[in-house]
């Protein structure tokens, strides 16, 4: 988006070439979410695209009706990538409307998973090959031993807690064309990473680092014989592209739902921080305010690449509200 600060010809270039939106990048700027309307810009971008947006990757800048803009106006949407984009509700319901997609990323996201939401997009994406879905750290999902309050807990039986940890790896068994598949930090067990290995058969490089639930037993490691990149639980995170939060090994779980996205988790760990933000500090509360727009961003405070982003937003969005009358 600087590009429209370089010259007039450039900006009209911006403003009336859809091609050069083809690929809408909104990433890295994950320390303006709190100050600036990432999804605003987002919006901006895709009507600038005039239909032709092939991928859309996005960090902070997504909601529900960024999601249903790219349905109804990128048909032709091959790659989504979502980072942290917490206020989007109605996944699964978009997703089904995006047949086209190639590759998909869900990172850092604590509502978006499950069974049915994975074989939803393999059902409805058939074209998909490339696959991410990386947690915030990985969670051993387990019953308390000792609980003063039994109520509190469930007591699942050995098969059910089975069945939730796999949740996640049985619905991306139905995606049989996928050829990469990164899973940081999931729950998945052997059984779940077999199914994989069984309803993938295209399967070429894989990523289960901090999947601790995983041992590598004589089965597997045949299997894995197949894979031509391959990332194992107890790996280097050196490369990873997120911060890498220390795994919760031993949690309970309380639920009054068959869902797994609405367990709670509860944990004896205090270091339990989401993105860059603690859940229980003060500016959790309002660390979102969707009518702050890039008025009160102050560009002292920021780089000269972040300064640049915003003078480009503005002369974009100050355009797309003139092509509004």
């Amino acid at each position: 988006m600087g590009p429209a600060r370089v010259c007039r010809s450039w900006r009209r270039a911006a403003r009336d070439d859809p091609a050069l939106w083809r690929r809408i990048d909104m990433r890295g700027h994950a320390d303006l979410h709190r100050r600036v309307d990432l999804c605003g810009m987002a919006r901006a971008a895709v009507r600038s695209a005039k239909g032709r947006c092939e991928a859309f990757w996005a960090e902070y800048a997504a909601d529900d009706g960024v999601l249903q803009l790219l349905v109804e106006q990128a048909p032709s949407l091959k790659s989504l990538r979502l980072i942290s984009c917490q206020d989007i509700i109605r996944f699964e319901e978009e997703i089904k409307k995006l047949p086209l997609l190639e590759e998909l990323e869900i990172s850092l996201f604590t509502n978006i998973g499950g069974k049915h939401v994975f074989e939803a997009v393999g059902k409805a994406c058939p074209e998909l090959k490339h696959v991410r879905f990386n947690s915030y750290r990985f969670i051993n999902l387990g019953n308390r031993e000792h609980s003063d309050d039994e109520d509190y807990y469930y007591d699942y039986d050995d098969n059910d807690l089975k069945y939730k940890k796999d949740d996640d790896a049985l619905g991306i068994a139905s995606m049989h064309g996928l050829c990469t598949l990164q899973l940081f930090g999931n729950s998945l067990t052997n059984e779940g990473l077999r199914a994989i290995f069984d309803n993938c058969p295209h399967l070429e490089s894989l990523d289960i680092r901090h999947c601790f639930n995983i041992t590598m037993d004589d089965t597997l490691q045949a299997k894995c014989a197949r894979i031509k990149t391959l990332k194992l639980p107890y790996d280097s995170t050196d490369d990873y592209g997120f911060p890498v939060c220390s795994p919760l090994l031993s949690v309970g779980i309380y639920s009054d739902s068959d869902t797994l996205g609405s367990f709670g988790i509860y944990s004896d760990s205090d270091d339990c921080d989401y993105g860059d933000y603690i859940l229980d500090s003060d500016d959790y509360d309002g660390y979102c305010d969707p009518f702050r727009y890039l008025n009160g961003v102050y560009e002292a405070e920021l780089g000269p690449e972040d300064r640049m982003f915003l003078k480009g937003m503005r002369m974009l969005l100050r355009d797309d509200d003139d092509d509004d009358y």
